[in-house]
């Protein structure tokens, strides 16, 4: 990642930001920063030849969601999405700052490239806290909005990434990065199976998508049956507090997950010969989780129960062995 989209993430998260609030100075500045990038990325506006859609919240507070596109050669799209907004007070470095540097610099890696595909980029407002699963959420308005200007029949997916920047609380495995909703498309699942390895020591483990995992803007795509993929390092300890600072984060696996994305988009335009695209299923969730925790699963695990322990240990934020969690899920009979 360059050094200009790593300066990008520390202006997005400044403290004198406060929080990049839905109707604040701090969300002004944190939007012209985007909008700044997008311009240098020679993007262009998805609708209209504007680069925001506006729409008013339950509360009156309007919301900004920042749209452009790449245009490809043919009728296809991807949509890669993050959201900017945060909570009063805090700098939101991982959440979400992180994520969206990682979507620019990807796009800045591709911006010579003439693809297939057409890239629309989605940089959502009102994910957090008061809005978050309400109506008024950026991600659900897209959703709604965007059937009049773009052609679901052609959609491939979306990619949507939230808390991206920090290392997993469990030893040995910081580097992980979890992709969740690789049941929902053959194709995009395949697409990072065959990209990893492009992104130096992260460990990738593809998951299903499930209601405990409703933890951002990719559950507009799920509860449509939509194909996508959410992009996340799970929850961490200093989530939404003043410590989401940006000298907390992990910035080599921040370029990680940016190689990896660019190299799953490359594979998903260029469309090499795989083979026949297999189904993500309980099986072959089976074996990614079974890597994860160093064990053998089979089709008698019951996989929710693991994940669920898998989330409740992270979400303590303390650094916890790996044989603990296996010792624990025997007592509780799901290993």
């Amino acid at each position: 990642m360059k050094k200009e989209h790593i300066q990008f993430i520390q202006k997005l998260s400044n403290p004198s930001l406060r929080g990049r609030v839905p109707g604040t100075k701090g969300h002004v500045v944190a939007r012209n920063l985007i909008l700044e990038q997008f311009e240098k990325l020679s993007l262009t506006p998805l609708i209209d030849k504007k680069w925001e859609q506006t729409y008013k919240a339950f509360n009156g507070q309007v919301g900004r969601n920042l749209l452009a596109q790449k245009k490809g050669c043919g009728k296809k799209w991807l949509l890669l999405g993050a959201h900017y907004d945060h909570i009063p007070g805090c700098p939101g470095a991982n959440d979400n700052a992180a994520s969206v540097g990682i979507l620019l610099s990807v796009l800045d890696s591709l911006k010579t490239t003439e693809l297939n595909i057409n890239i629309v980029l989605a940089i959502f407002d009102m994910e957090e806290a008061r809005y978050f699963m309400t109506k008024s959420m950026g991600s659900i308005q897209f959703y709604q909005q965007s059937q009049k200007i773009l052609d679901y029949d052609q959609f491939l997916g979306a990619f949507i990434l939230d808390l991206c920047g920090h290392s997993v609380s469990i030893k040995n495995r910081e580097n992980s990065l979890f992709v969740i909703g690789a049941n929902t498309s053959p194709i995009l699942s395949q697409s990072i199976e065959f990209a990893q390895g492009k992104g130096k020591d992260l460990h990738v483990y593809r998951l299903s998508s499930r209601e405990l995992y409703y933890l951002s803007d990719h559950y507009i795509f799920d509860i449509n049956q939509q194909p996508h993929l959410f992009f996340t390092c799970g929850p961490y300890t200093n989530m939404h507090t003043p410590e989401d600072t940006f000298e907390k984060l992990n910035l080599d696996k921040i370029s990680s997950i940016a190689a990896l994305i660019k190299q799953s988009i490359l594979n998903i335009d260029s469309r090499p010969p795989f083979g026949k695209y297999q189904p993500f299923n309980h099986r072959s969730e089976a074996v990614e989780l079974g890597r994860f925790l160093e064990v053998e699963l089979g089709p008698n695990h019951n996989l929710d129960l693991i994940c669920h322990v898998l989330m409740r240990e992270q979400s303590k934020g303390q650094k916890i062995d790996l044989e603990k969690i296996r010792l624990m899920m025997k007592a509780l009979r799901i290993l």
